[in-house]
């Protein structure tokens, strides 16, 4: 007799409201990295919501990675390895709602405690310039290691990184960083609520979809301009209502 299937692992998708123009989600997996049966069953969810996501808006344009979380489980091996069908072209990730990236002060030098984690004078990113078809093996490679960013731009995508450029430029005083080829927004949970909606809009208006392994959030954060919980319905995930302030 065939053995019954095993149930259905229990998804459940936190809105978090409409923050500005943008609905705002969680999908709260625990701390980064992950691994074994909890890492296999995160990676099948996500292909899940990927292939609903580009039935929805079209397939994504603009894989990228989190430069500082390449050191786990041999991710930078994997970016070394497939670098020549990735094309990865380093940049900086810029925290909206954060002082711009700086260099150590004085003061931080000589306060360090040996065995703390410093604060990263900048957070680069690696911009995967490769051809999607080249780069579909990214999740299955470094998903749930809190290093993967995805995202789906309406128009030309080097015009969102124009406009995102544009608006860096005047915020990034270090010469060293200004010298990066490209600027990418980086947003956690308390991101949206925390800039002014000019800005919002000037960063996310040509984003149909953002999606980002946030470590910060303990789990993958999903910013569009549409509401998706009908998406997450369909995929019979359970969506729960925004908390109450």
């Amino acid at each position: 007799m065939r053995p019954p299937d095993p149930p259905l692992a229990r998804i459940e998708i936190q809105a978090l409201g409409r923050q500005h123009q943008y609905f705002a989600y969680l999908w709260a997996c625990g701390d980064y990295p992950l691994a074994g049966e909890e890492r296999d069953s995160y990676l099948g969810t996500l292909a899940k919501l990927e292939k609903a996501l580009d039935a929805a808006f079209g397939e994504s344009q603009e894989t990228l990675l989190q430069m500082w979380k390449l050191h786990h489980d041999g991710a930078s091996k994997q970016l070394s390895k497939n670098g020549p069908a990735w094309a990865p072209v380093v940049g900086v990730g810029v925290w909206p709602h954060k002082p711009p990236p700086a260099v150590w002060t004085r003061e931080e030098f000589e306060t360090f405690v040996p065995g703390e984690i410093p604060r990263p004078p900048i957070s680069m990113v690696f911009r995967l310039k490769g051809e999607r078809k080249q780069r579909t093996n990214v999740w299955p490679l470094l998903g749930g290691r809190g290093v993967v960013i995805q995202a789906r731009i309406q128009g030309d995508p080097e015009e969102f990184y124009k406009q995102c450029e544009q608006y860096f430029r005047t915020f990034i005083t270090e010469p060293l960083h200004l010298a990066y080829p490209f600027f990418f927004p980086l947003f956690d949970s308390q991101t949206l609520p925390a800039i002014k909606p000019e800005l919002a809009d000037r960063l996310l208006g040509a984003v149909q979809y953002y999606l980002r392994e946030s470590a910060e959030d303990g789990g993958v954060l999903i910013l569009s301009q549409e509401d998706l919980a009908p998406l997450f319905q369909e995929l019979r995930w359970q969506v729960q209502p925004p908390p109450q302030p």
